[in-house]
């Protein structure tokens, strides 16, 4: 499977995550420029941007895997969301949501919440 085919895998395992631990998933792969939110998603009366990381095999901890710049682009992007679709930038939270295959049949999942 190729990198882009792993991406797309990981994000449909990561909506039915937060679907299944009460999220409403608002958007996919929402665009603000050249930055992307792969899932934005609504609990609790609150707006939350899901980073999702798909690997194969990584021996990184979580977080880790995204460096300050991306973090930053990624509050960008939400805070882009915020502003064209009227939330309050001060109640949401940006996530990281880490999938790692281990095998054919399993499959690790770590959400970590307002990184």
């Amino acid at each position: 499977m190729n990198k882009k085919l792993i991406g797309t895998w990981g994000e449909k395992i990561a909506k039915k995550y937060l679907e299944t631990k009460g999220y409403t998933i608002l958007e996919t792969n929402w665009y603000y420029h050249h930055k992307e939110l792969d899932i934005i998603a609504w609990q609790n009366n609150k707006l939350i941007g899901i980073e999702v990381k798909t690997r194969s095999n990584y021996t990184d901890l979580a977080f880790t895997i995204l460096k300050v710049n991306q973090v930053h682009r990624l509050r960008l992007a939400l805070k882009a969301y915020c502003l064209t679709h009227y939330f309050d930038y001060n109640r949401s939270r940006l996530d990281l949501i880490t999938i790692k295959l281990k095998g054919q049949s399993t499959i690790i999942i770590n959400h970590q919440t307002d990184i």
